[in-house]
């Protein structure tokens, strides 16, 4: 799959993606520490 980022609308489309990406990856990797670092019952 080729984007030519010659259009304002593809790069945007990127950024979002990239941005939605990071956002989850962050999420995930805060879930994964906080669920090694809970005492368990």
């Amino acid at each position: 799959m080729h984007l030519n980022f010659d259009t304002m609308e593809a790069r945007h489309l990127v950024y979002v993606y990239a941005g939605v990406w990071i956002v989850q990856g962050g999420y995930l990797a805060w879930i994964t520490w906080q669920w090694f670092h809970t005492r368990k019952p």
